[in-house]
């Protein structure tokens, strides 16, 4: 239950931190570059949302795709984040230091940690098997019947 309310909760997380980025990209819009950089880095957003969306979907539909797609959103999280700073790095010529100022780090750090758990869960738990894997409930009702 509480990872399909995280995972429900996800993309809306990801629709707020557009929310709160609108007046930084008002200031990175000012600078040389500035535009391609908040263009680029609200694309990568959506792409990640819209992966979000297909993972949640998945998890709705009781695909057995779901695991591998929840482990795809794990990986994402650390190449979204790394792809951001460079980009932005690259782009308006500051150093990676000073993308990361501040408490940059937390959040993606937190996210990644959080969402390994789930992972870890996902991968291990019976109840996501029998849930997600077909073949592995398949099984289990066959052998019942012997």
């Amino acid at each position: 239950m509480l990872l399909a309310i995280g995972q429900t909760l996800s993309p809306l997380r990801t629709l707020a931190e557009f929310g709160n980025s609108i007046e930084g990209y008002q200031q990175l819009m000012t600078l040389p570059n500035g535009l391609l950089a908040t263009y680029g880095e609200i694309a990568l957003l959506l792409a990640f949302l819209v992966l979000q969306l297909v993972v949640l979907i998945a998890m709705f539909r009781r695909s057995p795709r779901f695991k591998k797609l929840f482990l795809l959103q794990w990986f994402a999280i650390p190449v979204v984040f790394l792809v951001d700073v460079i980009w932005i790095s690259t782009l308006i010529k500051v150093s990676v230091s000073q993308v990361l100022a501040g408490d940059a780090l937390v959040k993606p750090i937190v996210s990644f940690v959080v969402t390994g758990i789930w992972v870890a869960y996902i991968y291990n738990s019976v109840r996501v098997r029998n849930t997600f894997d077909r073949a592995a409930a398949n099984a289990e009702i066959a052998t019942a019947f012997q």
